[in-house]
């Protein structure tokens, strides 16, 4: 949830967040890559080894149907692949979230779509992006 709480203050830093009421104990991963396919095919096989429930996916609409098609032999009924919309709501033991960059940029509401994607996570959250750049300073 912190991470979610820095994306959206950078946006609008007068907005009044919820106070999270869970603490997991496993930092964030935030991964940089040069390669999308491999690193998020990796860090999802890895999130659903480290927790027993649902794992989300979350990709941009325009790569969701492309991302959930790298993950096609990952035979697993506990992954979801999902927009940054279609998260809203729903809650995953573990989540990974493919270049939060492009979901802030996805629309007008891209920033409060990308607070949501991160906060989706109860006890595991990874981002794997091309650059750093989205993730603003602890």
């Amino acid at each position: 949830f912190e991470v979610a709480a820095r994306v959206i203050r950078r946006a609008e830093p007068g907005i009044s967040l919820p106070t999270a009421v869970r603490r997991a104990g496993m930092p964030p991963t935030h991964l940089t890559v040069s390669d999308l396919r491999p690193a998020v095919l990796s860090a999802v096989r890895e999130v659903l080894a480290e927790v027993e429930g649902t794992v989300g996916v979350v990709a941009t609409t325009a790569t969701r149907d492309e991302v959930a098609a790298w993950l096609t032999d990952v035979a697993e009924p506990r992954l979801q692949v999902v927009t940054g919309l279609d998260a809203k709501g729903m809650e995953y033991d573990g989540v990974v979230v493919v270049e939060p960059g492009a979901l802030a940029a996805e629309g007008t509401n891209g920033v409060r779509t990308l607070y949501v994607a991160l906060s989706r996570a109860t006890q595991r959250l990874t981002t794997v992006a091309t650059s750093g750049a989205w993730l603003p300073a602890a």
